[in-house]
């Protein structure tokens, strides 16, 4: 590492101060924080980040590119493996939105039909969107995080604000064909038949015999077309139908395991709490 990055702290390793910090899903988490009077190095390794300045921030920019400086209610976006270098100054609060590019794609696959090949996320620095602004203070930040039944408000807000973000990068006009992954049909085949056999084991030999395909070529083209594995697609059809089941009957917990697939009510509930944040239980007791 040169030595001025050395000049520079990791964020981790900055003396900000996290007020609270929730984690909703597996692919999506909030931070609000406060520093000041910093030189910092941010890189993200596994998620994008949405950043807005809450307060301050008049005195904060970057070292590693010309820019402006900070100021409330301006947002920056640093994608994944992105790589910058901050001078904070006097102090300012600030929230982090961080998000997965998997669940990004999924999100922009289904709202708007968008090939996943096409959500590349820009570097923004100090970029102003009102609507944006507005989710950001008046439904997350007075949101109350610890309050458990606030969390499928917040996941249908971050939602929003993701998809807000979409349409404000002018991705959603992107129309053109790409090559490569399966064919539209035959992508639509796979998922219909998925959609009919959830309730069942399915066999990855079952959908690539669908394409007409080897499993290990069907696997990367699945992949490449919705921006998930074909198990983690049926994990997601198969708890969509949980929270229907829950929402609409009084079955059992191991009723509802059993029609969607699960081996289990613990199978369930592990794959239920790792992508809705929440257990089965809660979620129906907050319906």
């Amino acid at each position: 590492m040169s030595r001025y990055h050395e000049k520079h702290v990791r964020f981790e390793h900055s003396s900000k101060i996290c007020f609270r910090q929730k984690s909703l899903t597996k692919g999506l988490s909030w931070a609000h924080y406060q520093n000041d009077h910093e030189r910092i190095y941010y890189k993200n390794n596994q998620q994008h980040t949405l950043s807005l300045y809450l307060e301050g921030g008049f005195e904060t920019h970057r070292t590693d590119v010309k820019s402006s400086f900070g100021a409330p209610g301006r947002f920056c976006l640093m994608p994944k493996e992105s790589e910058s270098q901050w001078h904070v100054g006097s102090s300012q609060q600030f929230m982090h939105l961080y998000f997965d590019d998997a669940y990004l794609k999924q999100l922009a696959l289904k709202t708007f039909d968008i090939d996943p090949r096409k959500v590349n996320l820009p570097e923004l620095i100090f970029h102003e969107n009102l609507a944006l602004e507005g989710m950001f203070r008046h439904q997350v930040f007075t949101a109350d995080w610890s309050n458990g039944e606030n969390q499928l408000l917040m996941e249908q807000v971050t939602d929003t604000i993701l998809v807000a973000m979409i349409q404000s990068l002018g991705i959603a006009k992107f129309t053109c064909k790409m090559r490569g992954g399966l064919a539209p049909k035959v992508a639509l085949d796979v998922c219909e038949f998925i959609h009919e056999n959830y309730f069942r084991q399915i066999f990855l030999v079952e959908l690539a015999d669908l394409a007409q395909l080897s499993e290990f070529h069907f696997c990367r083209m699945f992949k490449e077309n919705l921006a998930q594995t074909p198990q983690e697609y049926l994990t997601q059809v198969r708890i969509e139908r949980v929270k229907e089941l829950l929402s609409t009957t009084k079955l059992p917990l191991t009723e509802v395991a059993l029609r969607c697939g699960f081996s289990s009510q613990s199978h369930m509930g592990r794959y239920f709490k790792k992508l809705i944040g929440i257990s089965p239980m809660q979620y129906r007791k907050h319906l």
